[in-house]
């Protein structure tokens, strides 16, 4: 009779690196995989919209209009408008610079602010480029330039007062921030008027998002150094700044102020230990996954080139740093909210400077952080696009893979090794796949790995099955604790993991021996 056990080779959803490689029910090694409904999914792939961005890019806004997407990608002497149709293809490009300062630590922000300052309402484009790149408390403060935003010429500057920490719009006024917890708010609907000033806090504002609510003239959150302030507009205010600001938190901490972002309502951000979040409290993101795995490789010095974004789509939120020396983010930390887990990838190459998703476009856009020498720029990707990487006629595929947690005999009371005899697959997929058997004799013995058998394609609901030989795939595999890593690497891959089954059964050896 046969002493084979059925068991899932699934595991918890979620990659977790904190802890050890023994103690944990979910997957401990992946590479660009998501999850959706508890199961591994491959990411989506990505297409250059153009290769030809003339400096590595520190901040990226995007507007919408007639069907034309206005990109704008701030470098340290260049403010680049791309011009695409509403599905991405490239159609033109600009230099909007105009005046602004060339400076190599240039760090952007920007925001869209409805001008009535003509009588007619219109949409600026607002930029402000500081030298924060190295050193999120620079004191050093620049000019806030603006213009049409459809136009295609350099911005001109504001009469706002220059400021060192960055922009927020809340209409129909625009905050200008930075040091000493200084805020400018300018005139009602007009950049070309001075502004009014009030000190809301005691160290640098870097960042500031709109609130929800705040009555006529809208809210604010605005991020110091060490504390998350809050501005509600006050209509009995008839002098000077027509806001109300009191101190959410003044215990606080922020990374990058790349780092923060809205999701649903929510704000979501990088503090220099820890994730944080606001939905009317400051609170801590609950990590047990990859918190330790995050900040115990983060390169510090690098903090102010971690970004995040949004992938509704998916539920999910990046954090993107550069971990270990890399002096570019290599590596995104995901949260998903929807799944309310965590996981972890690899960025494609050497990593990305920036990422970012507007709304009204279905597709995130992120740029690579090295040049592209045959077209002689950097390079604008289009992600969750296909399933490959697409840079004209050149495609490659793109590797994915998740590795389970360790299966053992030890929670039935059995003294044996497990041997694997055969693994049902069940997997949505397209092209090959491939599964590896791994495993230890002991949580202190060397990592051994199978030879990696190819799983042929599936599409899980084709009507023409399989022939017999392919519908199974045959082991002859041991170990103590053992683990299953599915893998896809051909162009036009892709791959959900469904409820795979390996039979096990235990060997004749003792595992104490």
């Amino acid at each position: 009779m046969s002493t084979t056990k059925p068991i899932p080779i699934q595991s918890q959803p979620g990659i977790r690196r904190d802890g050890t490689l023994y103690d944990g029910q979910e997957y401990n090694d992946g590479l660009w995989t998501r999850f959706y409904r508890g199961r591994p999914k491959k990411m989506g792939g990505y297409r250059a919209v153009t290769s030809t961005l003339p400096e590595i890019v520190r901040g990226m806004n995007s507007y919408t209009a007639d069907a034309v997407n206005y990109i704008a990608l701030g470098g340290q002497s260049t403010l680049t408008q791309i011009r695409t149709d509403s599905t991405g293809n490239f159609v033109a490009s600009n230099d909007r610079f105009g005046a602004m300062v060339t400076d190599a630590e240039n760090l952007w922000q920007f925001a869209v602010f409805n001008s009535s300052a003509t009588g007619a309402p219109d949409n600026k484009l607002v930029a402000h480029a500081a030298p924060n790149l190295d050193d999120i408390s620079s004191t050093v403060e620049r000019q806030i330039y603006y213009g049409d935003i459809t136009a295609n010429t350099g911005l001109t500057a504001t009469a706002m007062d220059p400021c060192s920490g960055g922009i927020v719009s809340i209409y129909p006024y625009l905050f200008g921030y930075g040091n000493g917890g200084r805020v400018d708010v300018s005139h009602v609907g007009d950049l070309s008027v001075a502004n009014e000033s009030a000190f809301v806090t005691g160290q640098k504002i870097v960042k500031g998002l709109p609130l929800r609510g705040g009555g006529g003239g809208g809210a604010v959150l605005l991020w110091s150094l060490d504390s998350l302030v809050r501005g509600t507009f006050d209509s009995s205010i008839l002098t000077g700044v027509p806001f109300d600001f009191d101190t959410i938190s003044d215990s606080t901490s922020i990374l990058s102020s790349q780092g923060v972002l809205e999701y649903d309502g929510i704000y979501f951000w990088i503090g220099v230990d820890r994730f944080l979040m606001f939905n009317g409290v400051v609170r801590e993101v609950p990590n047990t996954m990859n918190l330790n795995f995050f900040f115990d490789n983060i390169n510090f010095s690098a903090r102010q080139k971690a970004f995040a974004f949004k992938i509704p789509r998916w539920g999910e939120i990046w954090f993107c740093a550069p971990l270990g020396n890399a002096t570019e983010c290599n590596t995104a930390i995901v949260y998903n909210v929807r799944e309310n887990t965590w996981y972890d990838t690899a960025l494609p190459a050497t990593g990305r400077t920036i990422g970012y998703f507007a709304s009204v476009y279905e597709k995130p856009l992120m740029v690579d952080s090295t040049l592209d020498e045959l077209a002689g720029g950097y390079t604008l990707w289009q992600h969750e696009t296909g399933t490959d990487q697409i840079n004209g006629g050149n495609v490659q595929p793109i590797r994915a893979n998740i590795t389970s947690d360790e299966k053992d005999f030890i929670e039935q009371g059995i003294d044996k090794a497990m041997r694997i005899d055969v693994l049902e697959p069940d997997l949505v997929q397209v092209g090959d796949v491939t599964v590896t058997v791994l495993g230890r004799s002991n949580p202190r013995a060397a990592d051994l790995e199978s030879v990696s058998i190819t799983i042929p394609e599936f599409d899980g609901v084709d009507a023409t099955p399989l022939p017999a030989e392919d519908q199974v795939i045959e082991f002859k595999t041991e170990r103590r604790l053992m683990r299953f890593k599915i893998e896809s690497n051909t162009a036009g891959g892709d791959f959900y993991l469904g409820k795979t089954m390996a039979h096990v059964e235990p060997t004749d050896g003792r595992i104490t021996q």
